[in-house]
């Protein structure tokens, strides 16, 4: 025969024991979330053939990962103010600065390889109020990306017309601390996939509305004559004279036929 089963003891607990375990039972998975949180996109995934792969390196994601498939047709790899001389064995940090943009976001930064064969990047955020952050070489060093070869872009997030997007942040970059100045024009790094035959060029301010005002001149042919697939091209942005946000639309017309456009919206800390 089996034994009789023992009777379930109901134990009351003290009140502060029972405060202490719901304690515990909110706080800890808030905490395991925060944990979780990473500079890291999720889309890239890290080298496993190379010593320096992407991870997690303290206030920031770095290193080289393996070749993403796919693209777009017309990839915005840079967008700075300045870019200073640069010294990836000197030991010392690479100091980037941008405008404070309006908002209450945080600013997220991304530097990138440019180089067809070497998939490297450094991905990092600001808070909010931030306008400057110090970028150890150490990485730069280790895969020996010189100066010609770094993008760089930072950028926020703004609503605008009722609609939440990426706004840019002209950067600069140097190792020599309090050099940033006001330059009269940016410098736009892109990358076609396919050849081209033309560029147009266009910038306007936005209206409140996030609508870009029409009294403007009219898209400015690039006019280098040769664009082919893979190579950068540099093309110059002036630096308006006005604070506010200002949209840029880059027209490509496509040498096998057809066009694209690529486009996105910037902050000038102007008067």
């Amino acid at each position: 025969m089996m034994p009789p089963p023992r009777p379930v003891i109901a134990m009351s607990l003290p009140m502060s024991l029972l405060r202490r375990l719901l304690f515990v039972a909110v706080v800890l998975p808030a905490g395991a979330a925060a944990m979780a949180q990473t500079h890291c996109d999720p889309s890239l995934a890290p080298s496993t053939n190379h010593p320096y792969g992407y991870i997690e390196r303290g206030d920031r994601c770095e290193g080289v990962y393996i070749q993403a498939v796919g693209g777009t047709t017309l990839a915005l790899l840079s967008f700075t103010a300045s870019l200073g001389e640069i010294d990836i064995d000197s030991g010392r940090p690479l100091l980037l600065e941008w405008p404070a943009p309006p908002g209450d976001r945080d600013v997220q930064l991304r530097a990138q390889s440019m180089q067809r064969r070497l998939f490297y990047r450094m991905d990092t955020s600001v808070r909010v109020g931030g306008t400057r952050y110090r970028w150890p070489t150490d990485g730069l060093a280790a895969v020996k990306l010189a100066r010609a070869d770094l993008g760089l872009v930072g950028f926020t997030r703004m609503t605008i017309g009722g609609v939440e997007q990426e706004v840019l942040l002209p950067l600069s970059a140097s190792q020599s601390a309090g050099t940033r100045a006001s330059p009269a024009v940016y410098t736009l790094l892109l990358r076609p996939a396919v050849g081209l035959s033309e560029l147009f060029v266009s910038v306007a301010p936005l209206m409140p509305d996030g609508r870009a005002a029409r009294d403007v001149a009219p898209g400015r042919e690039l006019g280098y004559g040769l664009y082919p697939a893979d190579a950068l091209v540099e093309v110059p942005i002036d630096a308006p004279r006005k604070r506010g946000l200002y949209a840029v639309q880059i027209g490509a017309r496509l040498r096998s036929g057809g066009s694209t456009t690529l486009q996105f919206v910037f902050h000038q800390a102007g008067s």
